[in-house]
């Protein structure tokens, strides 16, 4: 966890619920515009140096209402942001990739759904194969009365045809369609969204639900909520990939970005569209609402 991008969230969030430009805050502090922007972005290093880091912090803070003491304690190690989260367990390596798998539990789905179809078949062929054989003993059995047992023989075979038709398409009728068999597709809806906050509304996920984050173009804080308490955080550089499994049966949880530009995230691999054009791609909360499919 870095405590840079931690800092710079703290002043950006305190800034705008103090309705303060960056123009404003220049202004104000006697601060270069592109110091504050560093300063909110976590990005230290493009500042002139530690002194100023600190000075900086300090008249940001008290500017916008925050304790700049407590927050150059931070930045210097000496306090925290609240208590040390639990060392999440490592995950499982599995043999194989996940493409592969994919693919095997596809066929597998596939096979499955057509077997009751392929038993109906043979089950049917089986009934034509009877049909056919008695039609023919029938016809080639030698017969007392030749008039009376040719008349009666037709009679046999067309009442068999007439059942075996009738009982193939009662048989038909019954075969249960693969289309109602397939699951159905998780779908992602964008239902809200303003300048640090988006509200997605997912349905018909599969449970439980993977959380994919790839790092870009620069560096970027991820925290996940759920019950308003963090079970996931780390800090992203361009390239990193990491995923997380949000518990099963969440309905509610909450993605903080530290800079939403720099940063891909999917559900189950489907990608999250919480960016809006109209705003800039900076703080970001991420809600997902999220129901299952039964």
């Amino acid at each position: 966890m870095s405590n840079e991008i931690l800092i710079g969230a703290q002043l950006r969030e305190a800034r705008l619920n103090k309705k303060i430009t960056i123009d404003e805050l220049q202004q104000k502090t006697k601060i270069q515009k592109r110091y504050l922007e560093a300063l909110e972005e976590g990005t230290f290093d493009r500042l002139p140096g530690t002194y100023y880091v600190r000075s900086f912090i300090r008249q940001y803070a008290t500017v916008v209402g925050l304790d700049g003491d407590y927050l150059v304690a931070v930045f210097d190690g000496k306090a925290e942001f609240g208590p040390a989260l639990p060392q999440r367990p490592q995950p499982e390596h599995i043999q194989g990739s996940r493409k592969a798998q994919h693919v095997a539990e596809k066929q597998k789905k596939v096979w499955i759904d057509y077997l009751p179809v392929i038993l109906l078949a043979l089950i049917a062929m089986t009934v034509l194969v009877v049909v056919f054989y008695m039609s023919w003993s029938n016809r080639t059995s030698k017969p007392m009365i030749a008039q009376n047992d040719s008349s009666i023989s037709v009679n046999n075979q067309v009442r068999s045809e007439s059942e075996s038709s009738k009982e193939n398409t009662s048989q038909s009728s019954t075969t249960p369609s693969s289309s109602e068999k397939k699951e159905k597709e998780m779908k992602i809806e964008r239902t809200q969204s303003t300048q640090d906050q988006a509200t997605l509304t997912v349905t018909d996920a599969k449970n439980p639900i993977e959380l994919s984050f790839t790092g870009k173009n620069g560096r970027c804080w991820v925290g996940v909520l759920v019950n308003n308490a963090y079970v996931y955080q780390n800090t992203f550089e361009t390239g990193e990939t990491q995923s997380y499994t949000l518990p099963e049966g969440t309905t509610n949880a909450t993605i903080v970005l530290g800079a939403s530009a720099y940063i891909d995230i999917k559900a189950n691999n489907q990608a999250l569209d919480f960016n809006d054009p109209q705003y800039s791609l900076l703080k970001k909360n991420v809600t997902l609402a999220i129901s299952y499919r039964e």
